[in-house]
């Protein structure tokens, strides 16, 4: 027992620490830091989801009135067209009312003509008579043979001929002026509902032209819009600082690729769920290589060290081993 000799307190204490390097805090935060990765890219993978689900119920939204927009401007189209028409109609009507009122004018001029020709004839039978009851009662003249004659019915059928041609001059002109106040006032009542029809139509168009605007202003925002940091400690050292540019780190002999490498690749994930899902999977790989890895090292350094089992062993291992050690 004399011959066995044990490790002191500070060279094993030394050896201790250079096997258990693999358990330092910059490999527990990078450990911490891949979970966070792995976990901040499954959150932007639903939210990348979540938005497609929202664009495509807006765009769903955005057919829908859109088709109804289109629904109404031809249905406001048809309407034009038939107001259009009616006002075609109404112009041939206008024109056949302007020349029936245009005879119906020469007829009332004939009319009065004629009015005044009775009138005149009325005017001289009265005075005539006048006169004749004058010089009766006078005794100056006799009663002339022409005078005499004149008989009352015809007088009486010369006044009713007046009535009835003023009655029908009247009523000549009072149809005129309804025809034209009723055409103007239909031709007024049409314009309006065209101004009214083209002014909805016009609001309509510009409706659909600034939804479809918006539509496509949202889904560039939605793809192109800037995503925050998916972890500060991917970007930040342990006392807050930047990492060193390395591209490489070398834990227990191993290289293991930086996370920051992978951070430009995470932030386009948003792009394509194939790109997102390829992320997930190359990144769940490198954490079972950098495990495994890590596991082998630590076992090949193990049985580097000059422990008490392999003292005790030594006599059975040849001097082979120890010089490929």
């Amino acid at each position: 027992m004399s011959n066995i000799h044990t490790l002191a307190g500070g060279a094993k204490a030394k050896y201790i620490g250079l096997g258990q390097r693999l358990g330092s805090a910059r490999e527990i935060e990078l450990e911490d830091a891949l979970r966070s990765s792995i976990k901040s890219n499954s959150e932007l993978t639903n939210e990348y989801r979540d938005l497609q689900d929202i664009y495509s119920k807006r765009e769903e939204a955005f057919r829908h009135t859109s088709s109804d927009n289109n629904d109404k401007i031809s249905q406001l189209n048809a309407e034009n067209k038939s107001f259009k028409s009616n006002i075609k109609t109404l112009k041939r009507e206008l024109t056949l009312a302007q020349k029936a009122s245009s005879v119906d004018k020469v007829k009332i001029l004939s009319l009065e003509t004629k009015i005044r020709d009775l009138e005149g004839k009325l005017e001289d039978i009265d005075l005539e008579r006048t006169y004749h009851d004058l010089d009766v009662m006078g005794g100056v003249i006799e009663e002339p043979a022409q005078i005499s004659s004149s008989d009352p019915k015809e007088i009486d059928s010369l006044r009713l001929e007046l009535e009835r041609v003023k009655e029908d001059r009247d009523s000549k002109e009072y149809t005129i002026e309804c025809m034209e106040k009723g055409i103007e006032a239909t031709n007024n009542i049409f314009k309006r509902e065209i101004d009214s029809r083209s002014s909805e139509r016009l609001k309509l168009m510009e409706e659909n032209r600034s939804l479809r605007d918006q539509l496509a202003s949202k889904k560039n925002n939605e793809v192109d819009r800037p995503l925050p940091p998916t972890n500060n400690s991917l970007q930040l050292g342990l006392k807050g600082t930047l990492p060193t540019p390395d591209p490489t780190i070398s834990i227990g002999g191993a290289e293991a690729v930086p996370l920051p490498a992978t951070t430009p690749i995470i932030a386009t994930s948003l792009i394509s769920p194939m790109v997102t899902y390829s992320i997930l999977t190359l990144v769940l790989i490198a954490i079972i290589w950098f495990m495994v890895r890590k596991w082998w090292n630590s076992r090949k350094k193990s049985n580097q060290y000059f422990t008490y089992g392999n003292y005790i062993n030594r006599d059975q291992k040849s001097d082979h081993y120890y010089l490929n050690s």
